[in-house]
C-alpha cells in the first residue's frame, strides 16, 4: 500500500513539474486581497505555490486526524482495562462464593432486599 501511495505521489509530482515548466514563460498578475495589491508572477510560481499550500493543508488535516485517532485509542484502551478488571472481579466473586450470585443461588432466588436489578426490573 505504501508503494502504491509513493508511486501515485511521484506521478503527481512529475505531472505538476511538467505542467509548471511548460507554462514557466507565461506571466500572470496576482491580486492579493481586496486592497488591490497586485504582483506579477510566472505561472510556474503560481502552480508551485498552489501545490505547496495544498500539501500544507492536507498535512495539517492529517495531523489533526492522527491526534484524534490516538486520543480515541487511549480512551478505548482505558475502557478495555476497566472491563477486564470487571471480568476479574466477577470471576473472583463467583469463586469466593459470596454475594447475591454465589454458587447454589440462582438469579431467581436473589433476596428482594438486595440492590441487584434484574433485566426485567425498572429502576
Amino acid at each position: 500500500m505504501r508503494v502504491l501511495i509513493f508511486l501515485l505521489a511521484a506521478g503527481f509530482a512529475i505531472v505538476v513539474l511538467w505542467v509548471a515548466l511548460a507554462n514557466a514563460g507565461q506571466e500572470v498578475t496576482l491580486t492579493l486581497g481586496t486592497a488591490g495589491a497586485t504582483r506579477t508572477l510566472s505561472m510556474a510560481e503560481v502552480i508551485f505555490g498552489s501545490v505547496l499550500a495544498g500539501v500544507f493543508f492536507i498535512g495539517l488535516l492529517a495531523v489533526v486526524e492522527g491526534i484524534t485517532l490516538r486520543v480515541e485509542n487511549l480512551r478505548l484502551k482505558r475502557r478495555l482495562h476497566q472491563l477486564e478488571e470487571e471480568i476479574l472481579d466477577l470471576r473472583n466473586l463467583a469463586i469466593s462464593g459470596t454475594g447475591a450470585l454465589s454458587p447454589g443461588r440462582g438469579v431467581d432466588t436473589v433476596p428482594a432486599s438486595s440492590n441487584v436489578l434484574l433485566p426485567d426490573d425498572e429502576p
